[in-house]
């Protein structure tokens, strides 16, 4: 009796594809989870290009979310939900007359995130230089602008 050995990539193939759609359909629940944990969230517009840190955010809608577990920022477009930023929030828990806004520093043509305040929780970030992420010598701003975060009602 004579045996046929075929080699059976259809099988593989469909397992393959299982294991992929396992690990995308777990990626998405950890990602809603911990979009779900968020401490604050809210949104926000620029009108000009802005340093967090060391990530460049161009004008735009932005949404932000301060994570609770991580303590950690998380800031993604408004429009596809990319994330562009994480920075480490601080929590001063001291959120009385504090009302939500970005507080940005502008040197020249470079605008950098200098604090973030928000209603519910006090001032979540804090950057003494702001411009040193980016390779600018620290010294004092010329100007500041106030931009409103609009935060989400729980």
């Amino acid at each position: 009796m004579k045996l046929n050995h075929v080699r059976n990539s259809g099988g593989v193939k469909l397992f393959l594809r299982i294991v992929l759609a396992t690990c995308f359909v777990a990626t998405c629940f950890l990602a809603s989870s911990a979009q779900a944990d968020s401490l604050v969230k809210g949104r926000f517009k620029l009108t000009n290009e802005v340093y967090w840190g060391k990530a460049v955010l161009g004008p735009g809608a932005y949404t932000l979310a301060v994570d609770r577990m991580t303590h950690t920022i998380v800031i993604c477009t408004a429009r596809d939900g990319k994330v562009i930023a994480r920075e480490n929030a601080r929590f001063d828990n001291r959120p009385d007359g504090v009302q939500s806004q970005l507080l940005i520093d502008v040197e020249g043509h470079y605008r950098a995130v200098h604090a973030l305040r928000l209603e519910s929780i006090g001032e979540v970030f804090n950057s003494v230089h702001p411009f040193a992420q980016i390779g600018r010598a620290a010294q004092e701003a010329q100007k500041a602008e106030v931009i409103p975060v609009e935060v989400a009602k729980k």
